[in-house]
């Protein structure tokens, strides 16, 4: 609730700044595409099957790390402000090899599967460095769909077998972005832009048996690579 209601005063503020009030709104509009790829995360969560000798009590692995995605935004220039709203998608696989369970054992390679949709308002201050060359940073907030399909995660304790479980559901959380990059000027229109952000997209419910009961939540969160290649007109 914290992070919601400050990203709310933020911009709740930003919006209602003379300097957005005063704009021409029918000049410096822009748009990106955008590759992210997580080149870190670390896992977490909450297994709810408490009582249960397997459920897990340390998650450990490599959480959304490696997992990629793509993107668009669309969104408005005040001076030295951006605000734009952005749309991506990421097919993310949840490492969880070598958590431990509480009966104490350890899980081999153990992986889930699910997509997320996110729909956020970024909004960034740019400055130039030289002619050719700029500094960003954004601070991101907004909302991300986790999509499960029907047997989407792997579990292999080390006492062997490995079990494919999972019911096709999907659920949302919070989610949110700092980031900051530098940005190389292509053309009088057109810059690539390089990020590296966090993002905490939030936690991801995977379901079983009903497609109700949640009983393990994975919290998604990485520190990302994003490359942008950004249009101004």
């Amino acid at each position: 609730m914290v992070k919601q209601l400050a990203g709310a005063i933020a911009l709740t503020s930003l919006l209602g700044s003379p300097m957005v009030a005063s704009a021409d709104w029918t000049d410096d509009w822009m748009m990106d595409v955008r590759f992210n790829y997580a080149l870190m995360s670390d896992p977490g969560g909450t297994d709810q099957d408490v009582g249960d000798g397997s459920h897990i009590v340390t998650f450990n692995g490599d959480g959304i790390e490696g997992s990629s995605g793509f993107g668009f935004a669309i969104g408005k220039r005040f001076d030295s402000v951006g605000v734009s709203l952005v749309y991506e998608q990421m097919g993310m696989e949840y490492d969880l090899t070598g958590s431990v369970e509480a009966d104490g054992d350890v899980l081999r390679t153990s992986t889930g599967d699910f997509d997320a949709e996110t729909w956020m308002i970024e909004v960034d201050y740019t400055a130039d460095i030289s002619e050719n060359w700029e500094w960003t940073m954004l601070f991101g907030l907004g909302q991300t769909t986790f999509d499960f399909g029907a047997n989407s995660a792997s579990i292999s304790p080390a006492a062997g077998g490995t079990f494919i479980v999972g019911d096709a559901s999907d659920n949302s959380d919070t989610s949110t972005r700092l980031g900051v990059g530098i940005g190389y000027k292509l053309s009088e229109g057109a810059t690539l832009v390089t990020m590296l952000q966090y993002t905490n997209y939030g936690s991801a419910d995977l379901k079983i048996t009903d497609g109700q009961t949640t009983t393990t939540s994975l919290d998604s969160e990485a520190t990302e690579l994003s490359v942008r290649l950004r249009f101004d007109f």
